[in-house]
């Protein structure tokens, strides 16, 4: 298939990975992300400001007014452009991260690069290229993402896994051998960070220490949890058995409560972490700060307020961001930090509870 038909089929792909998203159920079909598991102990004499709360967060070098940064979903077709556009204005009027969709078809075809090009309007963000893990073993792999990186002026580049998706995906790749030196010869060459998502099926502990072996700057687990691209590529597929295969594999993963936590516990203190999965409140997202999370990925539901209008963007931003300040100052968490201090497995006093009776029914 030659590089026009290539991208021709991309943009396609793009176009239909959007509509699915604005208009179907494509999250996993219990929603379930594992930060059900947890509770905050409330604490009822907080003596906070919501005025005072720091909710600043450190991340790849940089501070950021709060700990969320906007994932990589879309690119390469004109919808995804404006799409990115209205994210970005958000990103820069509150300072956070953004990624973008993979920059595949815009290496491809040229003509697709504009679509990514943010930076000419928002000099001020802070931008996360992209490209799948599957690209660097091209025989121009690797010189493509310094390209990725200078195409948008990139502050970082984003390597995704979606090994599932990419299976169930009827023109996807189905061969990922010699990945993990071409990552390796990647952090050793570019000029910007990278950071290695996984994007719906957990990041388990054997990948993210070879990973860091390999010179990766920080991890987004992209749990099991939120949106399910192997069942959207399901959808895409008119093949019954082909749509009952991604049906089979729609919850397939580690739950992203349980990846970032055992990722925590695993890694080296201080390794960059980002929880993306399923992150649907700002609840969530004090949960997954507490277990050790550096910063928050949110994608579908930002997504779909950009296919909206910027300014329904904006509104579900500070949504979040109200939620997680609204957990802060209920917990007495006057930074980001102290919410670990305040987060228990199971319910508030629940482990009270049963050893009052367990040792009620031992007398």
């Amino acid at each position: 298939m030659g590089l026009e038909n290539t991208a021709d089929l991309g943009q396609l792909r793009k176009k239909e990975h959007l509509d699915f998203c604005q208009q179907g159920d494509v999250e996993a079909s219990d929603r379930f992300t594992g930060f059900e598991a947890f509770s905050f102990l409330p604490y009822a004499l907080s003596g906070l400001s919501m005025t005072g709360l720091d909710t600043q967060a450190s991340f790849l070098g940089q501070r950021f007014s709060a700990p969320f940064l906007i994932t990589g979903m879309t690119g390469g077709i004109a919808k995804g452009h404006e799409i990115n556009r209205r994210l970005a204005q958000m990103a820069c009027a509150h300072k956070i991260p953004m990624g973008i969709g993979s920059q595949r078809i815009a290496l491809e075809n040229p003509d697709c690069r504009s679509v990514f090009q943010l930076k000419t309007d928002y000099p001020d963000l802070f931008l996360i290229g992209n490209l799948g893990v599957a690209q660097l073993l091209h025989p121009q792999g690797v010189a493509w993402c310094q390209q990725a990186v200078d195409m948008i002026g990139a502050d970082a580049l984003a390597l995704h896994l979606n090994v599932a998706q990419e299976c169930i995906q009827p023109e996807g790749d189905r061969s990922f051998i010699g990945v993990r030196e071409k990552i390796a010869e990647v952090c050793s060459r570019l000029s910007v960070p990278v950071l290695v998502k996984e994007v719906g099926s957990g990041l388990d502990i054997e990948s993210a220490k070879e990973l860091l072996a390999a010179g990766v700057s920080a991890l987004d687990v992209g749990g099991r949890g939120g949106t399910s691209w192997p069942y959207i590529e399901g959808l895409r597929n008119s093949d019954p058995l082909r749509q009952e295969l991604a049906r089979v594999f729609r919850d397939w993963g580690i739950p992203t409560a349980y990846s970032l936590h055992a990722l925590r516990q695993a890694l080296p203190a201080g390794t960059p972490l980002v929880a993306t999965g399923g992150i649907r409140s700002g609840l969530m997202a004090a949960k997954a700060i507490a277990l050790g999370a550096d910063m928050v990925g949110v994608g579908l539901p930002l997504m779909q307020a950009a296919l909206e209008s910027a300014e329904r963007v904006d509104a579900v931003f500070l949504h979040l961001l109200e939620g997680l300040k609204i957990t802060m100052l209920a917990t007495g968490s006057p930074t980001l930090g102290h919410l670990a201090g305040h987060l228990h497995l199971g319910r508030p006093y629940e482990a009270e509870l049963q050893q009052y009776f367990s040792s009620k029914r031992d007398r």
